[in-house]
């Protein structure tokens, strides 16, 4: 009897024991070591560029004064103009052309050719010849040759006379004489004077505006040499 009673004992554990094999999640306390996704083909971008293209050089259309000595007169083409002389207004016709700052100006004659580097800073210019000369451009007026209207130093130093002899009709001024100077500030200096041989006798001092031709005498009183 008791050996039935154990004997089936064991074949319930052996039973209960299947059972609970046959039960259990396949694969439990396996693990498979995750790897990193690939990308075919990756590269790293390339660099942006930091270098900038060089700046085209452009002549604003209208009148720059040059501390030369004359006026550059810059047509609405971009390729022509002409120039004209502070001292007595003469100038001459030119052509030029650009290639980036690179700049070749053909002056009165095409044959006359000369080459210089051109440094724009809003309304100045630096124009660097090719002989070594400097030459410094300052915009004063969108106006061209056919409108803009000035005095050359030769006509103010005549009209500064006229008015000196207008205004002092009581001495004796049959022998003066005037020149004309133009200042740093672009303002003109005249002096009417006599030539005594070793020395100028100064009778009067007028600083003006080239373009309307009125300022101030030595004692800063107005005056208008144009009127």
């Amino acid at each position: 009897m008791k050996k039935r009673y154990w004997a089936g004992m064991l074949c319930l554990a052996v039973s209960f024991t299947m059972l609970l094999a046959a039960c259990a999640p396949r694969g439990a306390g396996s693990t498979t070591p995750s790897e990193e996704p690939t990308t075919q083909g990756s590269a790293e971008p390339p660099e942006p560029s930091t270098s900038a293209p060089a700046a085209e050089a452009a002549f604003t259309p209208g009148t720059w004064l040059s501390d030369a000595g004359q006026y550059y007169f810059f047509d609405g083409d971009g390729a022509s103009g002409r120039t004209a002389s502070l001292e007595n207004g003469t100038g001459v016709a030119f052509s030029y052309t650009l290639d980036g700052t690179q700049a070749a100006f053909s002056m009165g004659a095409a044959d006359n050719s000369s080459a210089c580097t051109v440094t724009l800073d809003g309304d100045a210019a630096t124009l660097e010849w090719e002989d070594g000369a400097t030459e410094h451009l300052t915009y004063v007026s969108d106006q061209g040759s056919d409108d803009f209207q000035f005095y050359s130093n030769r006509e103010l130093a005549d009209m500064a006379l006229a008015y000196y002899q207008a205004h002092s009709s009581g001495q004796d001024n049959s022998n003066l004489t005037a020149a004309a100077q133009t200042n740093d500030d672009g303002s003109v200096s005249v002096q009417v004077y006599e030539n005594l041989g070793d020395h100028n006798s100064t009778a009067a001092w007028y600083t003006v505006d080239r373009t309307t031709g009125a300022g101030t005498d030595a004692s800063g009183g107005e005056i208008d040499l144009a009127s």
